[in-house]
């Protein structure tokens, strides 16, 4: 058969596989890389695949359309987020229409909401639900005509011959995760044409982003990968597979900056993480690398990471109380090892992107004040400032329904009206808009302090990569640091704070 993987036509430089899709104020552009991961499987299955990335390729509908007639595909699947679903489920609907052939979506909010999508769009299909790998090709399978009953699929929602919706659970997560195709090679196959306009404001570029595990085993409410794709028992891949798709990478990218590992949390597992280092060194390969961390690394295996090539580590530190990294059920109980942690990291050579959210439960004028205070001291390579994004299918969005702080469910209402991070909650007295300023406010003060302007232009004039980085990310950065946002599209009525 011939499938269509569609990263669908939105904003430009819009990036849905983010933990929080959005545009961004950095440039960042995310891989689309679960939507490349599902490609690559059902390719290897003995299919033909084509996959678009339109915001990448800079792509509108129209363009899009002309690609996929050029193609001409049986099957479409379209990946999702929750503030891009309704545009999402149009451009399924002009698809459908247009091509008359069985449409598919996959991704967080699809997983999330699977019956509701099905039952907002007439034109849909099929939904995948959480992993989309192995459902993605049985689907296949079945529209092939090798699997004789839809019934034997697990996580798929369906629409049956009377119009109604009905679904498969989603069956056991992916054990052997080695027995996936390589995402990068599926990267290079069908997206080299875009490799360097994917851009990641914390991280050398250009720069492939890839798995090494899948899965959290850490309950934090708000993050919503782990709540509707990976779940949480931390699955990983043979150490020895890794460092093989290293040297692939390196191998065949031309002027690579580094390789991402983009592991709910990377070094959930320390043994893992050890591993793979010892096999970069023992087997001499000159490899930059970043990842996603948790503040808990010990220092000898941050040293080792560094002799391994590790170069940064995006951390999620999002609050300074105690209060709300309870509630938010963290697992830390105060910022005292994650100062530690990050000393360790700065005496280890190591950068660190700081992650920290406001609008959670327990937040008020103070603690924001405090988080921000926070982060000065903590004083990370970079750091992003972001409220509250709660995304169905997460206890975060459960306790905003339950507790009254949700303010809409129009999903239009999750970005402004260029795309850019509002969020549809209020804490107190602290209004939605309140929380999108205090982001605003928080990032000025941080960028703009004379110390952290000196160490960055130092950066840049010690090594060509980082200047490109710094350049380009703040050039990006500086334009929306004077800048209201969160301002709605004239056609969205903002929501009352009262909503239930």
């Amino acid at each position: 058969m011939r499938i269509t993987f569609l990263n669908p036509p939105f904003f430009p430089m819009f990036s849905r596989e983010s933990r929080s899709p959005c545009v961004t104020k950095s440039s960042t552009l995310y891989w689309p890389m679960f939507l490349s991961y599902a490609a690559g499987t059902v390719e290897a299955d003995g299919n033909e695949v084509q996959l678009i990335d339109s915001p990448a390729m800079g792509l509108d509908l129209e363009a899009t359309v002309a690609h996929l007639r050029d193609f001409s595909p049986e099957l479409i699947i379209a990946s999702t987020s929750t503030p891009s679903i309704l545009n999402d489920l149009s451009v399924i609907k002009t698809l459908k229409v247009m091509f008359n052939v069985p449409t598919a979506i996959m991704g967080t909010h699809a997983s999330a909401e699977p019956l509701e999508s099905m039952q907002m769009e007439p034109n849909l299909d099929y939904c995948i639900i959480g992993e989309a790998d192995y459902t993605a090709r049985n689907l296949v399978r079945y529209l092939r005509g090798d699997i004789s009953s839809i019934l034997d699929i697990a996580g798929l929602a369906f629409r049956k011959e009377d119009g109604s919706v009905d679904f498969q659970p989603e069956g056991p997560k992916i054990e052997n995760l080695t027995a996936l195709p390589w995402v990068s090679k599926t990267y290079h196959k069908h997206l080299y044409a875009c490799y360097k306009k994917y851009f990641y404001g914390a991280n050398l570029n250009p720069l492939i982003v890839i798995l090494t595990g899948r899965g959290c085993p850490h309950r934090c409410s708000y993050c919503v990968i782990p709540q509707t794709i990976n779940g949480h028992i931390f699955r990983k891949r043979e150490p020895q597979d890794v460092v093989n798709e290293l040297e692939y990478i390196k191998a065949n990218f031309e002027d690579l900056g580094e390789v991402f590992f983009e592991d709910d949390t990377f070094t959930a597992d320390h043994k893992h993480v050890r591993a793979i280092c010892e096999i970069i060194i023992e087997r001499k390969l000159k490899i930059t690398w970043s990842c996603n961390a948790r503040a808990d690394v010990p220092l000898d295996l941050l040293q080792l990471m560094k002799k391994a090539g590790c170069r940064e580590m995006c951390v999620g530190f999002e609050s300074a109380s105690p209060d709300v990294l309870e509630k938010i059920h963290k697992g830390i109980k105060d910022t005292t090892n994650a100062i530690a942690f990050t000393k360790n990291a700065r005496k280890s050579k190591l950068l660190v992107h700081g992650c920290f959210m406001v609008g959670n439960p327990g937040d008020t004028k103070d603690t924001l004040r405090l988080t921000l205070e926070y982060a000065k001291t903590l004083s990370p390579n970079t750091a992003q400032f972001y409220p509250i994004m709660a995304y169905p299918g997460t206890e975060a969005y459960k306790e905003a329904i339950e507790s009254g702080a949700l303010d809409s469910r129009d999903y239009k209402q999750w970005l402004d009206k260029d795309g850019y991070h509002r969020t549809t909650i209020h804490r107190g007295t602290l209004s939605s808009q309140d929380l999108v300023d205090f982001c605003d406010t928080a990032r000025r003060e941080f960028y703009l302090r004379p110390s952290y302007m000196m160490h960055q232009a130092k950066l840049a004039l010690c090594n060509g990569r980082e200047r490109y980085r710094i350049l380009r990310g703040f050039g990006t950065l500086v334009k929306h640091l004077f800048r209201k946002h969160g301002a709605l599209a004239p056609n969205v009525r903002q929501a009352p704070t009262n909503k239930q």
